[in-house]
């Protein structure tokens, strides 16, 4: 057995195993393993130990990509479960109105027919939300969805806004209707309670208008046409998913969103004017007027208003989840691979205990595994604790594998703690989001310094 294995060795393979018994210290070299640079054969060369790592770095990509795409799908099924959950639920929501809405008819022969509206939209405007949110849950899957109680209260101008209608067409004002847009009216937990004029509504009437879905409910605007400043108020218990939006009808708009959501983020076509954000909620207020916005007070179709395209946003989705960290995450999977590749690397020269290929390649697919561990992981225990599972699993199996192929217990722990120190880094940067690309640049600029000044070591000595 001994003769076949010197055989080996000197057929450009691994070098031969200590003699029984004998210890393996620091820098020791094997028994005929010729470490002068000149006399090594090719195999045996640092060019040939780093084609080897970048060949192997580069395979070890393919299950990486795996991974990649396993992490995709996985999050195409938690927002399948996400849109089942606020199929079930409501959607999210968007709060257009009130309005007035007048028929506008023919005064021909088909006089009754109406073939028009004319929307008139309030003069002030004054929203105010309350928002509590709650999780629900689809298998592992997680979505947010919030019940909010709305009060809106405002005037309107219909003396100055009431349009002359054309000539052979007339507005029946004893017809009109107080509008109110909602996306989905499923939402919808109570009849709205309304008034006009102090006179009491109930919006529960429910309809579509211009691909809107609205409640209404008749208002008799006879005795209202020379009125400058009708006051109006309107109650609505709304349900929804993740986010809740308010149009900008209002020549004067004002809207006040608050609640219990720790990471709200305010999106639309208007920033909120101030905004607060703390531990226990957040409370957020919006001031917009007419010349804000591309559309009239009077119109005689919601499509005019472009409802959807002006709106104020609050969206109350959880930050980024487990999956999202996860395939983020796995863009550091080169960065690992081959940093630990040249950490083994150095300590074979600085031990001159050669590792094979097939080590490298094993030592390789453990920390692609850390990635599948990772992504299993987190949407059970969650993110953070999945990651340190993960990472304790990772860093021991690569660690233990080290000490049996080095032979040296001290230098396979010292990679093991670069490893640790690695993981903590990366996983620094995934909870970073101003600063990740700065901390990243900087941290890469060390790493690649210290590498650099090892390397000198590298330099066979004359």
């Amino acid at each position: 057995m001994q003769i076949i294995m010197e055989e080996q060795f000197n057929n450009g393979t691994v070098p031969p195993a200590l003699p029984p018994g004998q210890p393996v210290t620091e820098g020791a070299k094997l028994p005929d393993y010729d470490y002068d640079e000149k006399n090594r054969k090719f195999t045996q060369t640092l060019s040939f130990k780093t084609i080897v790592i970048v060949a192997l770095s580069l395979v070890l990509l393919i299950p990486t990509l795996f991974i990649a795409n396993l992490s995709e799908e996985r999050q195409l099924t938690a927002e399948s479960s996400r849109r089942e959950i606020a199929g079930k639920w409501a959607d999210r929501q968007l709060v257009t109105g009130p309005m007035i809405q007048i028929p506008l008819v023919d005064n021909g022969k088909d006089k009754d027919k109406q073939w028009s509206y004319v929307y008139i939209l309030p003069k002030t405007y004054n929203a105010e939300a309350d928002v509590k949110t709650q999780t629900l849950y689809r298998g592992i899957y997680e979505a947010v969805v919030y019940n909010s109680g709305v009060d809106i209260k405002g005037t309107f101008d219909i003396a100055n806004l009431l349009p002359v209608p054309p000539q052979g067409k007339s507005l029946r004002l004893n017809e009109a209707k107080l509008v109110l847009g909602v996306t989905d009216l499923r939402g919808i937990t109570a009849i709205p309670a309304a008034s006009l004029d102090d006179k009491r509504l109930a919006l529960n009437d429910a309809g579509t208008i211009d691909k809107m879905s609205e409640v209404q409910s008749p208002v008799d605007l006879s005795n209202l046409a020379m009125a400058d400043s009708v006051p109006f108020s309107l109650h609505l218990d709304l349900k929804g998913s993740e986010t809740l939006s308010f149009m900008p009808v209002g020549e004067s708009t004002t809207v006040r969103v608050k609640g219990d959501c720790k990471t709200p983020s305010f999106d639309g076509r208007f920033l909120p004017t101030q905004r607060t954000v703390t531990d226990t909620g957040f409370d957020a207020v919006w001031n917009v007027i007419s010349v804000n916005r591309s559309f009239s007070q009077v119109i005689q179709s919601l499509e005019a208003m472009g409802v959807g395209e002006w709106q104020m946003d609050v969206n109350l989705k959880m930050p980024v989840d487990n999956l999202q960290k996860s395939e983020r995450a796995l863009k550091y999977a080169l960065l690992v691979i081959v940093l630990t590749f040249i950490a083994a690397l150095f300590s074979e020269l600085k031990l001159k205990r050669p590792i094979n290929v097939f080590q490298y390649l094993l030592i390789g697919l453990a920390l692609v595994l850390f990635f599948s561990l990772l992504l299993s992981l987190s949407e059970h225990i969650g993110f953070g604790w999945a990651y340190f599972v993960a990472t304790t699993m990772t860093v021991a199996l690569v660690t233990l594998y080290l000490i049996g192929v080095l032979q040296v217990k001290r230098q396979a722990l010292m990679i093991g703690a670069l490893l640790v120190l690695l993981y903590v880094y990366i996983y620094v940067l995934l909870s970073l989001e101003t600063y990740a690309l700065l901390a990243g640049s900087i941290g890469l600029f060390f790493i690649l310094a210290a590498i650099m000044y090892y390397s000198l070591n590298l330099t066979p000595r004359r």
